[in-house]
């Protein structure tokens, strides 16, 4: 009797200690696939900067100023950050074959691959210094271990903690984020990126370009930040569903507005606890679609401090960053693909003809990259078997360009297949 009763007992415990563990995850987070190869493991995250965030002390802070960021505010040019990692190195060649066709170098500082330091040797034998001289813009890669120290995370949350948190290490003003997804498809010049507005010092000298998107597009995305943020409803943005506000990754984001994010939710959690609370996140929360992301984050900081006009303009009709593009798996048809073949076919003969751009910014309505999303069961190989050869013809065609070809070919043959 008493042996059945240690039994019952134990397997009661047992039970108890399982669901205890499901509570657990869902009150704290649940893994992720997209850009790790590890659990995340909720109880155990610690993420934490490299470099010290030093803010003021205000309700909505500001960093500190270093003589550096003066003159940023003065740089007229662009620096491109592309956020990637192992399992998606397999969309490089296709985006990088596009962005070597459209990418105009004049006013690019840099490229960056920000990548896991266990990634990093993988892209090394294409983008290293001895390669460099092949590629139209300046590169590097830059390991995330630079940027965070994180353990028993490799979350999807934590890709988009780096995009605002590589603002401490970028020397421009203005940088522009790609995914690996993001295939330029249109000629892209900083000149229409960057529009030259303020005379003030004490302010920027350029604007950067921004894309509309209403907030019923993901007004829960928007509740969630605005709760993180502690931002009372219909206070520093307007709670109606068509209000404007801005679109995702393709984006520029202003250094000075991304420091001023994180400053803000330091001051409200701590600088020992808010990347943790970025990076851990209630799977009950993402079940009903209720999730921060980093450029709602940015917006409802832009907004409340004021300064979103300052550092952002938009172009009504003429420029995009994306238009047509493959958000979901239905999006993929037959008419879909034969649509992009036609505006990459375009877009390559538009960069054919360009003699001054500068003569021509604001003639053409047209959209500078598609989005093609891996995240919806459609195999990436089928994108680059369908486009690449588009990208690849042309740099074909042009002068100086067989060691980079040879380079993308490579990077194919080495990253593709694996």
């Amino acid at each position: 009797m008493i042996i059945h009763l240690n039994r019952s007992r134990s397997k009661r415990s047992f039970i108890c200690l399982i669901l205890f563990i499901i509570i657990l995850l869902i009150l704290n987070g649940r893994p992720k696939f997209i850009f790790q190869s590890h659990f995340h493991i909720p109880w155990l995250t610690d993420v934490q900067l490299v470099q010290s965030l030093k803010c003021t002390s205000h309700d909505w802070p500001d960093v500190l100023q270093s003589n550096n960021d003066d003159y940023a505010k003065q740089d007229s040019r662009l620096t491109i950050v592309i956020v990637t990692a192992q399992p998606e190195f397999k969309r490089l060649p296709l985006t990088l074959a596009a962005l070597a066709c459209h990418l105009d170098s004049h006013r690019i500082f840099e490229v960056i691959f920000l990548t896991p330091l266990k990634d990093v040797h993988i892209l090394e034998p294409f983008l290293s210094d001895r390669q460099t001289n092949h590629w139209p813009w300046p590169l590097s890669i830059i390991p995330d271990d630079h940027l965070l120290k994180h353990i028993n995370t490799d979350s999807y949350r934590l890709q988009m903690i780096f995009k605002l948190v590589v603002s401490q290490i970028i020397k421009t003003e203005y940088y522009m984020l790609l995914d690996s997804d993001c295939v330029a498809i249109w000629p892209i010049h900083v000149e229409q990126l960057l529009w030259q507005s303020n005379v003030n010092k004490s302010l920027p000298l350029y604007k950067a370009l921004y894309q509309i998107e209403d907030r019923s597009d993901r007004i829960k995305w928007w509740l969630e930040s605005e709760q993180l943020l502690k931002i009372k409803p219909n206070t520093c943005v307007s709670n109606d569903p068509l209000s404007p506000t801005i679109g995702v990754t393709p984006i520029i984001l202003s250094r000075t507005i991304a420091l001023r994010t994180l400053c803000r939710l330091q001051i409200l959690y701590g600088h020992r606890r808010f990347l943790n609370k970025l990076a851990n996140w209630a799977l009950w929360r993402v079940i009903f679609d209720r999730m921060w992301t980093e450029y709602t984050l940015y917006y409802l900081t832009a907004q409340c401090t004021k300064t979103f006009d300052t550092y952002h303009f938009h172009r009504s009709s003429n420029l995009n960053f994306y238009g047509l593009s493959v958000w979901w798996r239905t999006d993929w048809t037959s008419f879909t693909r034969y649509q992009l073949i036609d505006l990459i076919n375009i877009g390559l003969e538009r960069r054919k003809k360009e003699i001054n751009i500068t003569n021509n910014l604001l003639m053409n309505t047209h959209s500078l990259f598609t989005v093609l999303q891996g995240r919806q069961y459609i195999n990436p190989n089928l994108y680059h078997q369908l486009f690449y050869p588009l990208f690849i013809k042309y740099l074909q065609q042009q002068h100086n360009t067989l060691g980079l070809v040879k380079i993308l070919n490579k990077m194919c043959e080495q990253l593709i297949t694996k």
